[in-house]
């Protein structure tokens, strides 16, 4: 059952975001709560590349490559949302969060 998980792969496991979901002291307030840095940035990620696949850049100098270097995930927009949707509701079974 664990080889199913993305977020269980070699490559997910050796990116920065792994290192900072992982780690302790990674760790950011976010309005009244707080949250891992890995976390936020899979958020964000999620919301700038469902922007992206509609055709727009979120930022300036923006790019996926950095999503894709990040995540250490590979593919185009649409692979690319779909793995980070993954990832989320993977993320949220592992730390026993309600997934939605």
């Amino acid at each position: 059952m664990k080889d199913d998980f993305l977020i269980l792969t070699e490559q997910v496991k050796c990116s920065q975001f792994y290192k900072e979901i992982t780690d302790e002291e990674c760790i950011i307030k976010v309005n009244d709560g707080v949250m891992t840095r890995g976390w936020y940035n899979l958020v964000v990620s999620i919301r700038d590349l469902g922007l992206y696949q509609k055709g727009i850049k979120p930022h300036r100098y923006w790019s996926i490559n950095d999503i894709k270097q990040y995540f250490g995930l590979k593919g185009n927009k649409t692979k690319m949302y779909d793995q980070l949707l993954r990832l989320r509701d993977e993320y949220k079974l592992m730390t026993n969060e309600p997934v939605g």
